[in-house]
């Protein structure tokens, strides 16, 4: 679990991070000599939320201004909250961004006893699933493409690139497929993840080449 929040830390402007299952804290980053205030801020939190749901609301984040930094917590389900630590000007579209990657993998790691599902018994995915449009590139193709622009988005936005790519590659693959014709929607959305305007246009401008230099390679 630590692991999933040092990875959420690679995000520039985030210093600590913790999950508070139940009424204690299940996994830290933050110094152990915090733990109890940390402890304190994440009921302090819940306690939020709880007002939020009696109210009928549905808010899962709640934001505490400190005299340097911010609190961010985020409801994981009704008992396990993330509570990050970061710097009061952190990029909050990054955050948000992954925040959704890291929470399926927060909720796998609290259930690790569910039972897998047997060959005899698990529905046939691969029937089930939709067939995606059009002709997939060739796998070294796609995946060489791919490799460059994630590199590509790393020059603007740094460590977070990796999970801000892989979660706007699933959506795009989940949507389109490994259509080469609609990997424009792909670069649009990694752009929107750079705020300066000149490094967008630029980041816009190499991803455009690295697709026609692959196009041209495999023309050949």
């Amino acid at each position: 679990m630590e692991k999933i929040l040092k990875d959420l830390e690679l995000l520039g402007g985030i210093h600590h991070s913790c999950l508070f299952k139940e009424d204690a804290v299940d996994a830290s980053t933050f110094p152990s000599i915090l733990d109890e205030n940390i402890a304190g801020a994440c009921r302090v939190i819940r306690q939020i939320f709880m007002a939020v749901e009696g109210m009928d609301l549905d808010h899962r984040e709640v934001f505490l201004e400190l005299d340097e930094n911010l609190l961010i917590g985020y409801a994981i389900n009704s008992d396990v909250l993330l509570l990050m630590m970061t710097d009061k000007d952190v990029n909050l579209a990054l955050i948000n961004t992954s925040i959704r990657s890291a929470v399926p993998k927060i909720r796998k790691q609290l259930t690790p006893d569910a039972v897998e599902e047997t060959p005899a018994t698990a529905p046939d995915k691969a029937a089930a699933k939709p067939k995606r449009p059009g002709r997939p590139w060739h796998e070294a193709e796609l995946l060489g493409v791919m490799d460059q622009l994630r590199e590509g988005l790393a020059v603007y936005i740094g460590p977070a690139a990796s999970i801000v790519f892989d979660d706007a590659y699933d959506q795009w693959y989940s949507e389109h497929g490994a259509q080469k014709s609609k990997v424009a929607e792909l670069i649009k959305v990694l752009a929107t993840e750079i705020d300066d305007k000149s490094e967008r246009s630029q980041f816009l401008q190499n991803a455009v080449n690295i697709v026609r230099a692959s196009a041209q390679q495999g023309a050949r």
